[in-house]
């Protein structure tokens, strides 16, 4: 399978579990993306107290909302923060790289960078060594992962030997595979989105 293949592959299996797949020019395009996601949406829901944040009406679960939108980008270098909050900035959002735990109660948007994907589940592989990472794609209500074309494998076979070396090069880490957003059917077989964490996965695919 040639590398267009791969991608073509990645893209129609992601798009079967639900996800959201963009092919974008570069990061400008994608921080633009991520700005008007944001925008677009409806106010994150807060489900748990946060003293001091301002609520704003209740939300389809009838809990409160958060008047001010919220974009976590944690691995963001320096300066495509500063451009990224520059923009939400200019749009009334707040932008994080840092302390995470002082929103529990969700945020509007999580960015992560996929280290690489696999072709066959249309599955995203993330290191989340950083809790901060973690929490970006756990509490968010829309994550949305950037992932290089050329780091797109076949599949789970083709990856094993970069997850023993990335298991092998520190005494702990956090690895985590997604596949599509959140969902369940513990209960009584009846799907559920965003019980375990997004309701939505947006999946940016970039040229190198």
């Amino acid at each position: 399978m040639n590398h267009e293949e791969l991608v073509a592959a990645f893209v129609a299996k992601a798009q079967a579990v639900n996800a959201v797949v963009q092919e974008l020019p570069d990061m400008a395009a994608a921080l633009d993306y991520v700005v008007d996601i944001c925008e677009k949406k409806a106010p994150a829901e807060m489900l748990a107290d946060e003293p001091g944040t301002a609520q704003g009406p209740l939300g389809p679960n009838k809990v409160p909302t958060r008047v001010q939108k919220i974009v976590a980008a944690p691995e963001l270098n320096d300066a495509d923060f500063a451009k990224l909050a520059a923009a939400c900035e200019a749009r009334g959002f707040l932008c994080l790289k840092g302390g995470l735990r002082q929103y529990l109660a969700g945020i509007d948007m999580g960015l992560s960078t996929a280290e690489l994907g696999v072709a066959a589940s249309g599955t995203c592989m993330l290191n989340t060594d950083s809790e901060d990472v973690r929490l970006a794609g756990m509490i968010a209500e829309i994550s949305v992962l950037l992932l290089k074309k050329s780091a797109i494998y076949p599949d789970l076979p083709s990856i094993t030997q970069l997850v023993r070396e990335r298991m092998a090069a520190n005494t702990a880490t956090y690895t985590t595979l997604v596949t599509g957003p959140s969902r369940t059917a513990d209960i009584e077989r009846e799907p559920a989105v965003g019980v375990h964490g997004p309701l939505e996965l947006h999946i940016i695919l970039l040229e190198d």
